[in-house]
């Protein structure tokens, strides 16, 4: 693999690099906001590209993690994750590789149960395969379904993602289950290389779940089965073999102590060895698969992120709960028909974050070295995340919001100001200079105004009033457009006062319908203090 970070080792007080290992820095670690540098090919070398997520649980809406600022004496927060937010680093992954293959190792499932939810999720973003982990066997579910059973089978039949479960067997019949949407391995072509992909039940699921949330189900030990599976899909032309299974590794601890850094803050050299803790199930196994049988494991069930290679195999797990992604650049030889090791990327997983904190162009919020009260824009290989319909499609009663969110795009405006008044008033785009606007925007916080402003863009933070705007501060040299209804304009004071250049006004085409009853909120900054 090409050494992404360069040895720089002056003084005990520099920072200390080594290859894809950062022991001190914050250098773009859980981010790539920037366009990578590619590893030049030989014309018989392809690139494919396997991204993975693992331990999802079904929390598809933003997640916000807060934490207390040692710098500003102050608790914060920061969204991460959220289904529109994830398909935006999932278009961007593709828009800059091409063909991606994305898979899930497990644990797709909530005790919501809304499982149309879940699958309009790996729909939505073109999953190539999905397998069940260890909480999916153990989530309640309502009488109606029956069973885990009866749910792996219903999801199966109305997913659009195959189902991969390559070592479950039906007692009754004693053969591999055949349960429509699932299938027992698949081979699926990128870049004009075959990938054959398995979906592994991991062995302790026995003494892990009650038998009755697996009646009737045999599952076969995890390496007689990638024998099996993998030996067929050789044999059906695969040049890759990727295994799916929802068991842990942690690569993590040992540098973590060693460094004196949290185990998230570790990033890895894939090649270095006597990391991982191979005396977890994982780990035997991982040790015990012959040579080159398997070549990717995506695994899962644990807080540690994993991007490694392991006896010649690469593995990778990520963030629970939608908060990130793993994905790895595998360099495939078609003269040798191997993998060439050396020159494949494993890159470290990647949170998806919503606005990055200035100091590390990333939103990882354990690093008390650094303060975090300046925000900036998320980006993802040089392209800036939208994360703008995230922030209200995830927030109750704010169908108005998402109704607003569109209309601001469709216009290109910046922000929105919409009263809760009734009636049906046209719409009108206002160009107003930043320094007015914060008047504006400072008025209608004092005066309990806030919650007409689509998306908030108040942040009350160290007994300061700050406003951001697409995660930036208002710039007041800066003109904005502020999209708006004419009857909130005529009862606004301080609109009335503050805009007097009528050629700043547009006309839009539409009206605007507003009920006292609409609920206007948006997760767009962090509450109030």
């Amino acid at each position: 693999m090409k050494c992404i970070l360069v040895v720089v080792f002056i003084l005990a007080s520099c920072s200390f690099k080594k290859s894809n290992q950062t022991l001190k820095g914050h250098e773009e670690l859980y981010s790539q906001p920037d366009v990578p540098s590619l590893t030049k090919l030989t014309k018989q070398e392809k690139r494919i590209v396997i991204a993975s997520t693992n331990d999802v649980h079904g929390v598809l809406s933003p997640t916000r993690v807060e934490f207390f600022d040692k710098f500003t004496n102050s608790k914060q927060d920061i969204l991460v994750g959220g289904m529109k937010t994830i398909g935006e680093y999932f278009k961007i992954l593709r828009n800059f590789y091409g063909e991606v293959l994305l898979v899930d190792s497990g644990d797709i499932f909530s005790n919501s149960n809304d499982i149309q939810t879940v699958l309009n999720f790996y729909n939505q973003n073109n999953y190539t395969a999905l397998t069940v982990g260890l909480r999916d066997f153990n989530i309640q579910v309502p009488s109606k379904i029956g069973s885990n059973t009866k749910l792996f089978q219903e999801a199966a039949k109305s997913s659009k993602v195959p189902f991969l479960l390559s070592n479950l067997y039906e007692l009754k019949t004693a053969r591999q289950i055949e349960w429509p949407g699932t299938k027992g391995h698949l081979i699926k072509e990128v870049n004009g290389v075959k990938v054959g992909i398995i979906g592994l039940i991991s062995d302790d699921i026995v003494t892990q779940t009650p038998v009755q949330n697996r009646v009737g189900l045999y599952v076969e030990n995890m390496l007689q089965a990638s024998l099996k599976q993998a030996r067929l899909l050789r044999s059906l032309g695969a040049d890759i073999i990727v295994v799916l299974t929802h068991q842990s590794l942690d690569c993590s601890t040992k540098l973590s102590q060693e460094m004196k850094l949290p185990p998230m803050k570790v990033n890895f050299d894939p090649l270095k060895n006597n990391v991982c803790d191979l005396s977890s199930p994982l780990g035997e196994y991982l040790e015990r698969l012959p040579p080159s049988l398997v070549d990717v494991v995506i695994a899962g069930r644990n807080e540690f992120k994993v991007a490694n290679i392991i006896n010649g195999t690469i593995v990778m797990a990520g963030m629970s709960d939608g908060k990130g992604f793993s994905f790895s650049e595998i360099v495939f030889d078609t003269e040798t028909k191997k993998i060439n090791v050396k020159k494949s990327v494993v890159h470290q997983p990647i949170n998806f974050c919503h606005e990055f904190f200035k100091e590390t162009n990333d939103c990882f919020t354990e690093d008390e070295s650094i303060p975090h009260d300046k925000r900036i824009p998320a980006k993802f290989l040089g392209q800036k995340i939208d994360s703008s319909l995230d922030l209200v499609s995830s927030t109750p009663g704010s169908k108005k919001n998402l109704e607003t969110m569109r209309k601001i795009s469709e216009y290109k405006a910046n922000i929105a100001f919409l009263s809760s008044r009734t009636g049906e008033t046209q719409l009108i785009l206002m160009k107003i200079p930043g320094k007015d606007l914060a008047k504006i925007l400072e008025e209608d916080f004092n005066k309990n105004q806030k919650k007409n402003w689509i998306p908030n863009p108040f942040i009350f933070k160290n007994q300061e009033l700050y406003f951001k705007i697409s995660g930036e501060e208002i710039d007041l040299q800066k003109t904005y457009s502020v999209l708006a209804d004419l009857e909130s304009i005529q009862m606004h004071p301080y609109f009335q006062h503050k805009v007097s250049d009528q050629d700043s006004i547009v006309f839009m085409n539409d009206s605007w319908k507003s009920s006292e009853q609409d609920e206007i909120q948006s997760f767009a900054a962090a509450p109030e203090r």
